[in-house]
């Protein structure tokens, strides 16, 4: 019961972030690019624009929501629903925000709601036991994470063509990740803190308040990242990258369980790979060519 109210939770929560994050696109083609303007002169347009703010809550609440389903299922089970969203970012963007979809993302679109039905299905045979975690195999993914994420930053920062906007998305994407884990980490450390500070226990988790960071640092980066790229390009690559190591995450460093039967498991397997090959699929478009209009812009304005 427990794992299946974490599904319902996750379901919420992909619907609130991907919903968000179309709204954040919309007002982000109207607001000052980053970087364009002083700093003050940017932070009071973006704290002016209502809906943009609106945008934030519902990313905020979403954010909340997925950390709860985290608390209540397995990543394994948690992060494959977590990519299903980018389905509705994808038809918001095609019908809300006029970006045109071609054969591939509709494969795409099709792959990850076939994944998540039948990652549905598994849930009928998973055990709820767990093992404890793997501290090296857990830290190993955590260094491998922060690497990955450094190195897509890097090359973000220094490129001037139409792929830096994929760059930032992977990086984002990694970073994303690790909050996930953070966060299943500070679950973990409060359950051992309950009986002496209950709910308060947070307070002393060092996960969480790296989670805390790593966030906010990511709400920075994701808004340069839709600025410069589509919505349907950057979103699949930061869902697919903040999904996918955990989920081997989960698997591997926090030993959880998979269904009873072979078929289930199979199932199970099946499941992750169409949800996370579909958002593969709908990040291998390419932007239009009048984005590269805007990097144009973008380099004339650094270098002046």
């Amino acid at each position: 019961m427990k794992t299946v109210i974490g599904v319902v939770l996750a379901l919420l929560a992909t619907g609130l972030i991907n919903y968000a994050n179309y709204l954040m696109k919309r007002e982000l083609d109207q607001l000052p690019r980053i970087g364009s303007q002083s700093a003050p002169a940017t932070v009071r347009a973006f704290l002016n624009c209502t809906p943009w703010l609106h945008a934030q809550g519902l990313q905020i609440l979403g954010a909340w929501t997925h950390n709860v389903a985290l608390a209540l299922a397995p990543l394994s089970i948690v992060q494959p629903i977590n990519a299903s969203g980018i389905c509705l970012l994808a038809i918001l963007a095609v019908t809300r925000l006029k970006e045109k979809a071609s054969v591939v993302d509709w494969l795409g679109i099709i792959s990850i709601v076939i994944g998540i039905s039948v990652l549905g299905v598994t849930l009928l045979q998973t055990s709820q036991k767990s093992a404890a975690p793997h501290t090296v195999v857990l830290w190993f993914f955590i260094v491998f994470m922060i690497a990955v994420s450094g190195f897509s930053l890097v090359s973000a920062f220094t490129r001037k063509d139409e792929r830096a906007s994929s760059f930032l998305g992977i990086g984002v994407g990694m970073l994303v990740g690790l909050t996930a884990i953070f966060t299943k980490m500070a679950w973990t450390d409060l359950g051992n803190r309950w009986a002496e500070y209950r709910v308060a226990g947070f307070i002393f988790s060092l996960y969480f308040w790296m989670a805390i960071g790593i966030t906010l640092f990511c709400m920075v980066l994701f808004q340069i990242a839709l600025q410069r790229g589509s919505a349907i390009v950057v979103i699949p690559l930061v869902t697919g990258f903040s999904n996918m190591i955990p989920i081997v995450v989960g698997l591997l460093a926090f030993r959880e369980p998979f269904p009873r039967s072979s078929l289930m498991i199979a199932l199970r397997l099946g499941s992750i790979l169409l949800i996370i090959g579909g958002a593969v699929l709908l990040s291998l478009r390419r932007d239009d060519a009048s984005r590269k209009t805007v990097y144009a812009e973008d380099s004339a304005v650094m270098a002046e």
